[in-house]
């Protein structure tokens, strides 16, 4: 299991001592582990492109059940065809197949962590503010402009590929 027996009784330590706000980080989840759901209001699940057959993305139970999914990474290649997979998925387990509904107002973003001010991110957090606000009646103030999609659109390297061994050639 992907929690510590003491997950919940922290969390009530946490809410007792005037915690308005408790964010528990799981080690990872196994494809049909989501006990973090059982002690948390709101879920966040965080995944890659590397999941393996689209097929795979129906035994991922967090798909059904968080409240907002990023497929981190975003920058590697096939993480496009993984944020579509995962919409489709998204769309079936919660049975959303009017076409009206666009994928930019599904809780799927794709984002690249490991960038600053990343736009993928910042929906991210918007998403998340707008879910925190949803449940909890407070507003999450912020300067950060709301991107217009929910994916990077910056999915360039830093550094070019043909650049990334660069150092080490030279030492």
């Amino acid at each position: 299991t992907s929690l510590s027996a003491a997950t919940a009784d922290v969390i009530k330590v946490m809410q007792a001592a005037g915690f308005d706000l408790v964010i528990v980080e799981t080690s990872g989840i196994g494809q049909s582990d989501r006990g973090i759901v059982d002690v948390s209001d709101l879920s966040v699940y965080v995944m890659t492109q590397e999941f393996g057959a689209h097929t795979q993305l129906e035994k991922i139970n967090m798909i059904d059940v968080a409240d907002l999914i990023a497929v981190n990474k975003y920058d590697r290649q096939g993480s496009e065809d993984a944020v579509k997979a995962v919409r489709n998925q998204y769309r079936r387990a919660h049975v959303l197949f009017d076409p009206s509904i666009g994928d930019e107002t599904l809780p799927v973003y794709g984002t690249i962590a490991s960038r600053f001010h990343d736009d993928g991110v910042n929906a991210l957090y918007h998403g998340l503010r707008d879910k925190l606000l949803e449940f909890g009646g407070r507003e999450w103030p912020s300067t950060i402009e709301v991107p217009a999609k929910r994916t990077s659109s910056d999915r360039g390297s830093i550094i070019p590929k043909e650049k990334t061994r660069y150092l080490a050639d030279i030492t």
